[in-house]
Parts: structure tokens; C-alpha cells; sequence
């Protein structure tokens, strides 16, 4: 719920603010590697659980640094409201192992 409500809020500010052609968006980060991480879970899960991403890690901190520099630079220009999502492909994952079975 309190991911739909920041879109949400994102989307309204972006709705009040597109006449004066300011950018508003979100970043939708996957599973980060950080120091907090590293305190709660150990080495082993960490190094599962990335290998168990598409992309095969988990995600670095400059990942979305990368992303949030992107979204600010001229390059972004006609990009608003909306959620760029950074996670190594968790959600594809999701979607492949969900699939229908072949008839």
C-alpha cells in the first residue's frame, strides 16, 4: 500500500507541475547490496538470492545513482509521471515462473 500511495503522490505532483514542464518520476528499486543488508542478512543468502536475479546479482547502489542521474539529465526531457523500475529483471522472473502451462 505504501508503494501505490508514493506513485500516486508522484503522479499528482507530476499532474500539478507539467505546465510549468518540470519532471517528476520515481525509481522502483529491486533488492540493493548496502551495509544494512549486509547486518540483516548473511553472505550466503546475499550471493543466493543474487544468483536467483535474472541479472545475476544483486543490485549496487550506483545502479540507482545511475538511474536518478539519468532521469535528470536532458536526456529525460520528455519523461514524466512515470516509475522506472530497477531490478535486474526480478519482475520478468516473476512473470516467467507464473506463466500458463502449454497446452
Amino acid at each position: 500500500a505504501a508503494k501505490a500511495g508514493l506513485e500516486h503522490l508522484m503522479r499528482t505532483v507530476a499532474g500539478e507541475l507539467i505546465g510549468l514542464r518540470v519532471n517528476v518520476n520515481a525509481i522502483a528499486p529491486g533488492w540493493i547490496d548496502t551495509p544494512g543488508e549486509r547486518e540483516v542478512f548473511s553472505s550466503q543468502i546475499i550471493e543466493s538470492s543474487g544468483s536467483e536475479i535474472p541479472w545475476g546479482r544483486l543490485g549496487l547502489p550506483s545502479d540507482i545513482g545511475k538511474a536518478a542521474v539519468f532521469l535528470c539529465s536532458d536526456d529525460a526531457d520528455y519523461i514524466t509521471a512515470e516509475v522506472l523500475t530497477v531490478d535486474g529483471g526480478i519482475r520478468l522472473k516473476g512473470f516467467l515462473n507464473h506463466q500458463a502451462p502449454a497446452d
